[in-house]
């Protein structure tokens, strides 16, 4: 009979299922960051010498860019992923004196990280993340009341957290709250130093 001319033959191995979509990522956000600083004590010894100082705290605009990847492993129940991001943050602090605005310390912050991101699902498309990263940040700055600028940089730390909604099989939006901490950064000979950000933030991701 002509099957058993086959009989003996194995099986054919079964085809390697094709890779979900969804393995590789891009996104952006868009946050507002208030940074601790010593700024009042500055303002209140060298180089100011304020009779009645006011600091206003250091307000940023930040912006970043991160592109990644699905990690399709699970730990502690969430997806892991890791991505690769650049941020550019902007902002300033208003020195004052009996009211009156005696200079303004303008910043920018250019931070590039790897970060590690686990996520889980909570309910209908509503998910749980947290993330946190490390790497290194460009600095650069202008004190208007002495003319002094210059640049800087050294070690970056963030950690974020918040809820993300998936739109369709692509698209993402999600928002929550951003830490960073920058390693000591030289702003000038004004003696000002900044510490521990917080903020918020959303973004948009888009997944392929």
């Amino acid at each position: 009979m002509p099957f058993a001319a086959f009989a003996g033959e194995p099986a054919a191995a079964p085809m390697e299922p094709t890779p979900a979509a969804g393995d590789w990522f891009v996104g952006a956000t868009y946050g507002m960051l208030e940074a601790d600083s010593n700024a009042d004590n500055v303002a209140d010894g060298e180089p100011y010498n304020l009779v009645d100082p006011k600091v206003e705290e250091f307000e940023f605009d930040m912006y970043t860019l991160h592109f990644g990847r699905d990690l399709n492993q699970k730990f502690l129940g969430c997806d892991l992923a890791a991505y690769a991001e650049l941020g550019y943050i902007t902002g300033d602090a208003t020195l004052q004196d009996f009211g009156r605005a005696v200079t303004n310390l303008d910043i920018e912050i250019i931070p590039i990280t790897f970060n590690l991101k686990a996520e889980r699902e909570l309910y209908a498309g509503i998910k749980g993340y947290l993330s946190a990263g490390i790497g290194y940040a460009f600095t650069d700055y202008n004190d208007n009341y002495s003319g002094d600028d210059g640049s800087d940089s050294g070690f970056y730390a963030q950690a974020q957290i918040g809820l993300a909604y998936d739109i369709n099989e692509n698209w993402e939006i999600y928002g929550g709250a951003r830490w960073l901490y920058l390693g000591g950064h030289d702003f000038g000979d004004n003696g000002v130093e900044l510490d521990n950000s917080l903020g918020y933030e959303i973004g948009v991701r888009y997944h392929f």
